[in-house]
């Protein structure tokens, strides 16, 4: 687990997978499977070389509700 600097949010370990609906679907069910104490971010990115960009990410909010965004 990885918590960054300037957010409350939680990011699980980095899940090799083979594209990116595979990446997506993890997310999901990490997000899902997690205890919504933690608020449990997943995100789904792809990379080209050492460039990294954001695709999807998803997460529990406050009230318990599973919101999820396709960042392109």
């Amino acid at each position: 687990m990885e918590k960054h600097r300037d957010s409350d949010r939680v990011y699980g370990p980095e899940m090799p997978c083979t594209g990116l609906d595979m990446a997506k679907a993890e997310a999901k069910r990490i997000v899902l499977a997690a205890d919504p104490a933690i608020r449990l971010q997943a995100d789904a990115c792809t990379r080209n070389g050492g460039h990294v960009r954001t695709k999807y990410r998803c997460w529990v909010n406050d009230r318990g509700e599973f919101l999820e965004s396709l960042l392109v």
